[in-house]
């Protein structure tokens, strides 16, 4: 991974340092200022060993034909039963939002419609909403499984 250096980035356009701050996984960053953006650069630089990002001005889009030689990625998991054997002590959280409201939830295994019910008050998730599982809307009866994200939008136009 790239290092990276305050003074360096600050020399950098907003537009340079958000094209940085996508590559290392960021995204939303449309209005954030040049502080916010060094902030989350060097954050993500301190903390991750490996990643895929490539920190120039003239970045290539690498070849199909290229092998992967890094992932950077983030997984959630919450200690469960601690007295299990190695390997079965933690459960996958999926990360559930709800317009403003979003926190990462061990529901795998539970259908769109019980994570909904039981998250009602929790998130404000409204009874018309819909559920929406990596980026595709799904029925009630879809099972979470590892690696699935979660969100209920609320259909436009609808009073009540």
């Amino acid at each position: 991974m790239a290092t990276f250096t305050a003074a360096a980035l600050f020399e950098k356009t907003n537009a340079e340092l958000r094209a940085i701050a996508e590559n290392l996984g960021f995204t939303g960053l449309s209005k954030k200022t040049k502080n916010a953006l060094v902030a989350l650069i060097l954050e993500k630089s301190a903390s991750t060993t490996t990643t895929t990002a490539t920190v120039s001005n003239n970045a290539k889009t690498p070849a199909a034909t290229e092998s992967i030689k890094g992932l950077s990625f983030n997984a959630d998991s919450i200690l469960t039963n601690p007295s299990a054997p190695t390997g079965r002590k933690t459960t996958t959280t999926i990360r559930v939002s709800c317009g403003a409201n979003a926190s990462s939830f061990p529901v795998v295994g539970k259908t769109v419609g019980q994570v909904a019910d039981f998250l009602r008050e929790i998130l404000n998730v409204d009874r018309m909403a819909q559920g929406v599982v990596n980026g595709k809307a799904v029925e009630d009866t879809y099972v979470l499984k590892e690696g699935d994200s979660l969100e209920f939008i609320k259909p436009a136009g609808k009073k009540g």
